[in-house]
């Protein structure tokens, strides 16, 4: 896979346009669902052997995984810090 430049303001916009076409998809879940219906609908469409179409569908769902992962532990960490929560040093 290429090298993705994620940002907050890139998942605000595409949650924005999923919203914009319904409303109910201001919720996390049903957005979520949107946008795995598009990989769903974007691979359906593609001329390629279903074996093929089903390992590229793993990969994603354990990408998908490590960015969820990732940004929980990225949040979590910054509610660390921000609560002051001691952590010993390394000396």
């Amino acid at each position: 896979m290429s090298q993705l430049q994620l940002s907050g303001k890139l998942i605000k916009e595409v949650r924005d346009v999923i919203a914009e076409h319904d409303p109910a998809a201001s919720d996390p879940g049903v957005a979520s669902q949107y946008l795995s219906a598009v990989i769903g609908f974007l691979l359906g469409q593609e001329d390629m052997p279903d074996q093929q179409k089903q390992e590229i569908l793993e990969e994603l769902m354990a990408f998908a995984n490590h960015v969820a992962s990732d940004v929980q532990r990225q949040k979590s960490n910054q509610a660390q810090q921000a609560s002051g929560v001691w952590k010993p040093g390394t000396s």
